[in-house]
C-alpha cells in the first residue's frame, strides 16, 4: 500500500496542512502518554487502551500537518496504513505492533473486560512513546 492507493480508494483526502489540528492532536498524544502512565496500577485495560490512543493522536498529527485526513470507515486501519507508509522499513517492527494494539484495543473495550497484562500495556506505552517522539522528530 502506497499513498496513491489510500487516495484512490478513498480512505484519505487531501487538505491544506493544518498546524493547529496537528498540534492539538501532539497534545492528545502527550496527555494521552501521561495518563496511560497514571493508570498502569489502576487498570491495565484503560491504560493500554489510552496508550493506544496516544500513538494514534501522533500518527493523526502527522497527517494533518503532511496535509491528509482520513475518510469514510475503518479510520484507524487507515491511520496506521499512513503510518507504515510514512515511516517504512524504519518502524516496521513498530507499526506491525502497532496494528495488533488496535486489535488487542478493540477485544479489550468491546469484548472481554481483563484481558490485556502489564507486560502488553507496558509495551503499548513504550510503543506510544516511541512513536510520539518520531513524529514530533518528522514534523519539526
Amino acid at each position: 500500500m502506497n499513498l496513491s492507493d489510500l487516495l484512490r480508494d478513498n480512505h484519505i483526502r487531501k487538505i491544506e496542512p493544518d498546524g493547529k489540528q496537528s498540534a492539538d492532536c501532539l497534545k492528545a498524544s502527550e496527555r494521552d502518554v501521561r495518563v496511560a502512565k497514571e493508570l498502569l496500577t489502576k487498570d491495565l485495560d484503560w491504560s493500554f487502551s489510552v496508550a493506544y490512543n496516544a500513538a494514534l493522536q501522533a500518527v493523526r498529527a502527522i497527517m494533518f500537518a503532511d496535509g491528509y485526513c482520513t475518510v469514510g470507515e475503518e479510520h484507524h486501519k487507515t491511520v496506521i496504513e499512513y503510518a507504515m507508509i510514512k515511516f517504512g522499513s524504519a518502524l516496521k517492527e513498530e507499526i506491525g505492533l502497532f496494528d495488533r494494539l488496535r486489535k488487542k484495543r478493540g477485544e479489550a473495550v468491546y469484548f472481554s473486560v481483563g484481558t490485556i497484562s502489564e507486560f502488553e500495556t507496558k509495551k503499548a506505552i513504550e510503543f506510544a512513546e516511541l512513536l510520539l517522539k518520531k513524529v514530533k522528530e518528522k514534523i519539526k
